[in-house]
């Protein structure tokens, strides 16, 4: 290769990349720009592993030749084709992760974290049923608010300590892979023998495990007002860490001394492509962690919800809500197979009628020898059947959503839907083409070293080929978990993304008794109520105005005195009249109100139940027992400040130093008072409530000592004593903000 073949291989090359980087350019100060630059970086990543890395197999072989045809040579619209399809295969390549991949994580690990919570109710005192009540859950914003939040702060310290975890397991998973591919047959690691198709499913396997553990954090569940999930979250983030590091050191010693003996280290190549994809697979997840999460989130806690309340008897619906879901599931499958048709009729079926694209494609032995159209066409298939997989996930999600936005009952939607994306899914998977042939249906396509000569020169590049990537033994059983249900979970989790894009939620508290309270987190609807929904007895809708109003002087004065009335939420049963004829005249008010964008209506998406407290005073203590700042919520009930501060350092002081336990002390009981304690770097805070401690003020006050850190930040790193900078009226404000109550 001269100086000329090697600079202008490079630009052409790298010149797609540059290409896709220059619309963040144009979109980098709005939100959106922040999540191009996740999914760039992803593109960028998968890049330099998928299809550079695989050169060092390759070092010393000679390039296979894309031959040009007679009549192509200087053909230069066809050498750009070609560049442009390649780049669109390598698209598509990596859209898999976040259409497929990921969705088989995010929808598989809530229902793990499930079987967490159940063992975790098991080891509390009590019967499971009753520890189930004491269940809560303190998100209350919508996926996409939260999703938006989430990438403003662009904080990435939870997805540097999952990254890090993920590498420190690394070494046991390549151990573990070569034992079980030596249990199912070869007797050593190469890429003939689905290397990397088998290292994509155990990443995920060990990725769902993982990130079920984090969700417990994530979704911050308590019981009996004690979020449980950052301690599961840490203690097997430590034992991981301690159990797994020597672990992994031991694994690749073991790994090294075996191929050494058997004479193997030419798979040191291998060895270094198994860390580089593991670590892209690792950088890809956390990347789109942001994006998924919030609704694996919302399934866990709506799978606890659903656990509470599956022994209440729920009244039979009529047959026409689910005569709807039917109806959407119907035309979900007709639009599904009238546009496979047409991929396949029209666009796949002239490609596979030349066996030749197919077989020039094979990486160990093209035959015939491949060629640049060939090349190109390969390319082109491989982009077809991603638009099949991304059309059926859109068709899917989009009719789903419609279903749930018509449903009452989420599960009665999950009913139709189900069968009907199993059927989609044996066609977009090949599953059904494997029982009727008998041929395989699983390539893993991966970068060969060509060159062609289409520009007049040798330009060099990484052509896609392909590996027969046919499962045996035990690792066929491994995968089958995720090969059989990853399109089915990828359509439901997109479905979810869709129904709640720009959903709003927002919290309520309703009173059940003089000691329990109701917390319910509501959701817009997108559909009026029909009249029999508005008309059920028991039915519980909230009514809000949106925003401020347009003009409505003119109205008549009923109007005019239900917006006042609006001007706090009002559940519908508390407006509703009671006369029949008015409760009918009432309906189409809201109506009329609804379409003309004055008044919002919600319905529940999740509940519990809690004690209410009273809250007496706050504290505010730096980490040496000097207080800091305090705040009274009844002037009758506050207590010296001097004098708690010295109590608190005193009693941790002794606590820590009796039970030599590493575990900071939060609650101290006396009777009828609870003091609630909650941690910073440099303070803690300390909360005096009447009543039990729940989640409903545990959660305040924590979030309260972080603000009040993040603000003050840097004076507290070398505090000197002086009151003066926390004396802000600013600082009442917020405790009242934090702690207010619906």
């Amino acid at each position: 290769m001269n100086v000329i073949e090697f600079v202008s291989t490079a630009l052409i090359n790298i010149l797609p990349i540059l290409i896709l980087f220059i619309p963040y350019l144009f979109m980098r100060k709005k939100v959106i720009g922040k999540l191009y630059l996740r999914v760039f970086a992803g593109v960028l990543v998968f890049y330099l592993i998928y299809w550079v890395l695989p050169i060092i197999f390759q070092v010393g072989q000679t390039p296979q030749e894309l031959e040009v045809q007679p009549g192509e040579q200087g053909d230069l619209l066809l050498g750009i084709g070609y560049i442009v399809s390649h780049f669109g295969s390598l698209l598509t390549q990596f859209s898999s992760y976040p259409l497929v991949t990921l969705p088989f994580i995010f929808f598989v690990s809530p229902f793990v974290s499930l079987i967490m919570v159940r063992r975790r109710l098991k080891k509390e005192m009590g019967a499971i049923k009753d520890n189930l009540r004491s269940v809560a859950y303190q998100i209350t914003e919508s996926p996409s608010k939260r999703i938006r939040d989430e990438l403003i702060k662009n904080d990435w310290t939870r997805e540097k300590e999952i990254l890090k975890l993920l590498i420190v397991l690394l070494p046991v998973s390549l151990y573990l892979l070569q034992v079980i591919i030596k249990i199912s047959g070869p007797s050593t690691i190469s890429l003939e023998s689905s290397l990397g198709w088998f290292l994509e499913i155990l990443f995920v396997y060990l990725a769902t495990f993982i990130f079920s553990v984090e969700l417990l954090f994530s979704s911050k569940i308590s019981l009996k007002g004690k979020f449980f999930g950052e301690n599961v979250r840490e203690q097997t983030y430590k034992s991981l860490y301690t159990v797994g590091a020597p672990i992994s050191i031991l694994s690749l010693l073991l790994f090294t001394v075996d191929n050494i003996n058997n004479n193997s280290l030419e798979l040191l190549p291998v060895i270094i492509f198994f860390f580089a994809y593991f670590i892209m697979a690792s950088i890809i997840f956390i990347l789109f962690l942001k994006i998924f999460e919030p609704i694996s989130i919302i399934i866990l806690i709506k799978l606890i919800d659903w656990w509470k309340k599956r022994d209440k008897k729920e009244k039979k619906r009529g047959s026409s809500n689910f005569t709807y879901i039917f109806l959407y599931g119907v035309v979900a499958i007709a639009v599904y197979f009238l546009l496979y048709l047409s991929i396949t009729g029209f666009l796949i079926g002239p490609y596979l009628s030349n066996p030749d694209i197919l077989t020039s494609a094979d990486f160990l032995s093209p035959a015939p020898s491949p060629t640049l159209t060939n090349s190109l066409k390969f390319d082109l298939l491989t982009i077809l059947g991603f638009v099949n997989v991304f059309l059926s996930t859109l068709i899917v999600g989009v009719f789903l959503a419609r279903s749930l936005r018509s449903s009452k009952n989420i599960r009665q939607s999950f009913y139709v839907f189900v069968p009907i994306i199993v059927i989609i899914s044996l066609f977009v998977s090949g599953i059904l083409t494997y029982v009727l042939t008998g041929q395989t249906v699983e390539y893993w396509l991966t970068g060969q070293s060509s060159f062609t000569s289409i520009f007049g020169y040798n330009f060099y590049i990484l052509r896609t080929a392909s590996y027969d990537a046919t499962l045996v033994g035990v690792t066929q059983l491994l995968s089958i978990p995720y090969l059989y249900t990853r399109y089915i979970f990828g359509a439901l989790i997109w479905g979810l993304l869709i129904y709640y894009y720009k959903k709003e939620f927002k919290f309520k508290s309703i009173p059940l008794s003089d000691s329990f309270t109701e917390k319910v987190v509501f959701s817009t609807v997108r559909e009026f109520p029909a009249f029999e929904d508005y008309q059920e007895e028991g039915a519980v809708y909230l009514l809000s105005l949106c925003g401020d109003p347009i003009s409505y002087e003119k109205e008549r004065e009923e109007i005019r005195s239900f917006i006042e009335t609006l001007r706090k939420d009002k559940l519908l049963e508390e407006v509703k009249p009671q006369e029949e004829d008015e409760r009918k005249r009432f309906y189409f008010t809201l109506k009329y109100l609804y379409r003309n964008n004055v008044i919002k209506i919600w319905k529940p998406e999740y509940s519990y139940v809690f004690e209410p407290v009273e809250k007496q005073g706050l504290y505010i203590i730096y980490e040496d027992g000097r207080g800091v700042f305090n705040y009274a919520f009844r002037s009758d009930d506050m207590q010296d400040p001097g004098l708690v501060s010295g109590m608190f350092s005193a009693i941790t002081s002794f606590v820590k130093e009796m039970t030599k336990s590493a575990e900071a002390l939060k609650k101290i009981d006396h009777g009828d008072i609870t003091i609630l304690l909650e941690y910073g770097n440099n303070i803690f805070g300390a909360l005096f409530i009447k009543g039990t401690q729940s989640s409903e003020v545990r959660m305040p006050l924590k979030d309260f000592v972080q603000k009040f850190e993040e603000k003050y930040g840097n004076i507290l790193k070398d505090w000197t004593g002086a009151l003066s900078p926390f004396q802000e009226e600013d600082n009442d404000k917020l405790v009242e903000d934090i702690f207010k109550e619906d």
